[in-house]
């Protein structure tokens, strides 16, 4: 069932894709610069972010944001969460895999989410209690354990890049494949869609990922990280996945991947 909210998210959502592509279609207007090593940013992250600011207040004037490019705006308990362009690099270059992530938080847990990525034509959004969607259709994780896992993993120069390679090693010694598309987004799409049964980054920070929790917990997953109230603070590892696999949730589960 959708409410205002969710109808809200997702108009702004789709609003913030056609002006991301718009802008893209001229490159000298991006503006492309460095926040740091693999980490780019665009002058359509700082557009995207600034509509959705403006649509969120207008729709709800008494509220926090909180958003990658700037910051968190406002007080209260309850706090909008964006990301403007998750996959910046990918955008940037015309690749595909890039998202816009909205999350609602209430003071205590996530209660709407929408992640849409325009390019690859998906959109996902969960409201609490009321079950996760993929293009309209509602997504229910089975207990089937797939014959050839895959798992999605995330990396950034805030995590160890041997931590990395040895995540790797342990996925294919046990017969595990693994992708890497340079998005959380696209991690949480993934595993909706059934392209990957899990997916795993260290030191994410909550805005790449708000969306995607709730997302694929409503749709019956497993999603760890830390406590809300740290997590708002700071970066932490983030687990999501289906619930098809004894062997894989071992290994995910498991002192590498913590």
């Amino acid at each position: 069932m959708m409410d205002d909210r969710l109808k809200a998210a997702l108009n702004m959502a789709h609003e913030a894709g056609e002006l991301a592509k718009t802008m893209r279609e001229s490159p000298s207007a991006l503006e492309t610069s460095s926040k740091g090593r693999m980490d780019l940013v665009t002058a359509a992250d700082h557009a995207v972010e600034a509509l959705l600011r403006e649509r969120i207040l207008k729709f709800e004037p008494d509220v926090a944001i909180l958003g990658e490019e700037g910051g968190m705006e406002g007080t209260g308990k309850a706090v909008w969460i964006l990301d403007p362009i998750d996959g910046t690099m990918n955008f940037s270059r015309g690749l595909p895999d890039w998202a816009i992530s909205i999350a609602f938080f209430d003071g205590t847990q996530i209660t709407h989410g929408v992640i849409h990525a325009p390019d690859l034509g998906i959109t996902a959004w969960a409201k609490r209690g009321h079950g996760s969607f993929l293009n309209g259709r509602q997504i229910v994780f089975g207990d089937t354990v797939p014959e050839s896992p895959i798992v999605a993993l995330g990396y950034s120069p805030r995590g160890a890049l041997t931590d990395y390679f040895a995540r790797i090693e342990t996925l294919l010694d046990a017969g595990i494949e693994h992708r890497r598309h340079g998005a959380a987004t696209i991690g949480f799409l993934g595993v909706l869609a059934g392209w990957f049964d899990a997916f795993f980054e260290p030191a994410l920070n909550i805005w790449d990922v708000a969306a995607g929790l709730l997302i694929v917990e409503e749709a019956g997953g497993v999603v760890r990280h830390d406590p809300f109230s740290d997590f708002l603070e700071r970066p932490s590892n983030v687990l999501a996945r289906n619930r098809g696999f004894p062997g894989l949730t071992t290994i995910v589960d498991s002192a590498e991947f913590a």
